[in-house]
């Protein structure tokens, strides 16, 4: 779906955020072609958009690829003037990967990933509820994730765009997962150079990490390959129409939590869908262009498995961190001028 474009933005802004969602390491050529601007136009308004943070390019790391980590669903309800301190202190962990302030009375909802089973005893008995202000909480372990957050995209091109600019991309579909990859100093250092900037170009990682442009370009081919690295975007909503995010819990019998995960993951308004233990079945996080739009999701997409039933649904007042960036502490996005 996509809305009118927010004051102080264009459709030629839109349509790089829109590229830069799908490829984020794509170079300003590449768009160009695709979006048949010229390539003078989409590198001003790319570098704008960066600079300015409305677009950032970063790296998600999947720690499952590394260490045997469990995603981690996480509730929290605070005491209401201490719900902002209480998102930043998640927000801030290392293993924080998503944290959202919900409507209601201090509540918080966040996906984590404590790296072993030390770091999730430590979360559970001690992290938390040494947090100012915490009432209760409540977990859920991933036991599949249908969509991650990174797989995402906003929207606004045309199939043969999209695949256009992920053409040559390298992919981890194909590659075995079932042994940890093993990480060398080297590519952990790469690894955090990415996150800092998902666009670091090839010579610049190389100057910064000390490697040869021939080794870093082969470790970084192995780490997107091996699914360990995955350029991610963030990109405001706002740009692309959607007004409204919403979090929905949703309970179904077993034999169908991976059906409806599915098919709930490939929808273009879910953002994230991950099925988990605990009361419900599946948590999905999702945008929309208004209530209207998350009333006709809710009846008519959700609806239409018999069994399925939304068990809660709260509308996300503030994103606090999604992926490796932390949102609250950025400058308003979305300012006319």
């Amino acid at each position: 779906m996509v809305g009118e474009v927010p004051n102080g933005f264009d459709q030629i802004d839109r349509a790089v955020a829109a590229a830069l969602q799908v490829n984020g390491r794509a170079t300003w050529g590449a768009i160009a072609r695709v979006l048949d601007i010229p390539e003078r136009t989409v590198s001003r308004r790319g570098q704008r958009l960066l600079e300015d943070g409305t677009v950032r390019v970063s790296t998600y790391m999947d720690v499952s690829r590394v260490a045997h980590a469990r995603g981690v669903l996480l509730r929290l309800r605070t005491d209401f003037h201490c719900v902002h301190d209480a998102a930043a202190v998640l927000a801030h962990r290392d293993d924080a990967s998503s944290v959202s302030i919900l409507e209601g009375s201090g509540d918080i909802a966040a996906l984590l990933l404590p790296a072993d089973a030390d770091a999730h005893n430590r979360l559970l008995f001690h992290d938390l509820p040494s947090i100012k202000g915490v009432q209760s909480f409540g977990v859920g372990t991933v036991t599949k994730m249908h969509r991650s957050g990174y797989d995402w995209n906003a929207g606004g091109l045309s199939d043969d765009q999209v695949a256009l600019l992920t053409s040559g991309m390298t992919s981890s579909e194909t590659t075995p997962k079932s042994a940890p990859v093993s990480l060398d100093a080297a590519d952990r250092h790469l690894v955090e150079l990415l996150e800092r900037d998902g666009r670091a170009s090839l010579a610049a990682l190389a100057a910064d990490s000390g490697l040869s442009l021939q080794t870093t370009r082969r470790k970084m081919e192995a780490l997107f390959h091996q699914g360990v690295l995955h350029v991610r975007t963030e990109v405001p909503a706002e740009l692309f129409g959607f007004q409204l995010e919403a979090m929905m819990w949703i309970q179904t019998p077993a034999g169908l939590i991976d059906e409806l995960g599915r098919a709930l993951g490939s929808h273009h308004n879910v953002r994230f869908c991950a099925a988990s233990t605990g009361r419900n079945s599946l948590l999905i996080d999702t945008l929309f262009a208004d209530e209207e739009e998350l009333y006709a999701f809710q009846t008519g997409v959700i609806g239409r498995f018999p069994t399925a039933e939304i068990a809660e649904s709260r509308v996300v007042l503030t994103a606090v961190r999604r992926g490796p960036l932390i949102v609250l502490d950025q400058p308003e996005r979305l300012t006319a001028g």
